[in-house]
């Protein structure tokens, strides 16, 4: 499918041969750790230890991703968020933010849809479809999919967005294949002001979008009609920082490889707690003076011996839980300090406060994720307040 439904062409640019931007090695990187982000999210890790065959899985998954991501989203698009115009604005603008963003049934759900992208990817992205009835759609779309080319010595300026992605189809005949679909976003900007987010800036800028596709991994793509201009001095594509990132584009994800390796360690700790105790849960009990003979272990029943010499001893196993139990403990404490979501917020039972507490130290507890929250409060809100001004 397109990631939008090409409009009527307002003029005819120049038809580039071949698209402009050329994947590099970074962004298959960024784009395998998004999708390990999402197999984290999903709960989708590996086990730690292998099975033993005839026996049940001792393997313990904690997903801990989820509770971070659940949680910070939450704190951030969990209330109802009123977006108006200013002051002495026109009734009629007020009107067409309230449609397009929807009532609070839609507007909550597809922001929290961003903001899991912004967990996930550090950079959300959302984009503004003109519908044939002169209205707007605001679409959410995959990081995943999403590659930015900026300016060489501003990283802050956009010059072109390049979307691509595969489609797992069949031809006429019922054979399968791989199609590639491309689209790309480029600034024409005649006289190289820079290019701000605020619309009102730089006027004369505008942006041609290209689609192309493309049958297999290699060989020439092919356009997909000719060049649409988006006669506007604003992208229809907008993005924000997750967290704050210095020197890059793309910012910060809740997400990390250091995060995910913690919640690994943990699965490992517990599964190795879960498989001693069914192995050494109980005391291994051997008879001597029986001969050929076992035992049958039952509770309450009285066993005779055979022989007066003849004992039965239980082997002493020592087994360090203590220490493993605290350790699990720790590696997820590391695990709430890192994320900057505690304990405390996601409802874990053994950090909740007892009995009557202060105000102050009910905050203190929250600290870490409310200082995360008003970070990410400031980079959604410039975002949202750009898109309401292209609206």
């Amino acid at each position: 499918m397109q990631t939008m439904p090409p409009p009527t062409a307002l003029s005819q640019p120049r038809l580039p041969q071949q698209p402009q931007y050329v994947i590099s090695d970074e962004d298959h990187a960024r784009r395998k750790r998004i999708h390990q982000a999402w197999a984290a999210y999903r709960g989708e890790l590996a086990p730690p230890l292998a099975q033993i065959p005839g026996q049940p899985d001792d393997n313990v998954l904690s997903n801990r991703c989820k509770a971070i991501v659940r949680r910070g989203v939450s704190f951030l698009f969990g209330k109802e968020l009123e977006i108006s115009v200013e002051e002495g604005a026109p009734q009629e603008a007020q009107d067409l933010l309230d449609t397009v963003w929807g009532r609070k049934e839609t507007r909550i759900p597809l922001l929290q849809k961003l903001g899991m992208n912004g967990a996930m990817a550090g950079c959300p992205f959302i984009r503004v479809v003109p519908e044939p009835d002169h209205t707007f759609r605001l679409v959410v779309v995959d990081p995943a999919i999403v590659n930015i080319q900026t300016a060489p010595q501003d990283c802050e300026t956009v010059l072109l967005y390049c979307l691509e992605y595969c489609s797992d189809e069949q031809d006429d005949l019922g054979k399968p294949r791989r199609v590639s679909y491309r689209e790309e976003i480029a600034c024409i900007d005649p006289d190289s002001d820079p290019n701000t987010p605020d619309p009102t800036i730089d006027t004369d800028a505008s942006w041609q979008i290209q689609h192309w596709s493309r049958i297999g991994e290699r060989g020439p793509w092919t356009p997909a009609g000719e060049p649409i201009l988006w006669d506007y001095p604003f992208p229809p594509l907008f993005h924000c920082q997750n967290l704050a990132m210095p020197n890059d584009p793309w910012g910060e994800p809740d997400i990390t490889q250091d995060i995910i390796g913690l919640n690994n360690a943990l699965n490992l700790t517990l599964s190795d707690i879960n498989r001693n105790i069914k192995l050494y849960g109980n005391p291994i009990i051997y008879a001597t003076g029986m001969g050929d003979g076992s035992l049958a272990i039952q509770p309450g029943r009285v066993m005779e011996l055979p022989l007066s010499e003849s004992k039965i001893v239980a082997v002493p196993i020592t087994s360090d839980l203590t220490n493993a139990l605290a350790f699990a403990d720790d590696l997820r404490s590391d695990g709430d300090e890192v994320s900057g979501v505690p304990g405390v917020a996601t409802g874990r039972m053994k950090d909740l406060p007892r009995g009557q507490i202060s105000g102050i130290a009910l905050e203190l507890m929250f600290m870490p994720l409310l200082s995360k929250t008003e970070e990410k409060r400031c980079l959604y809100g410039a975002m949202i307040i750009a898109v309401s001004k292209a609206l």
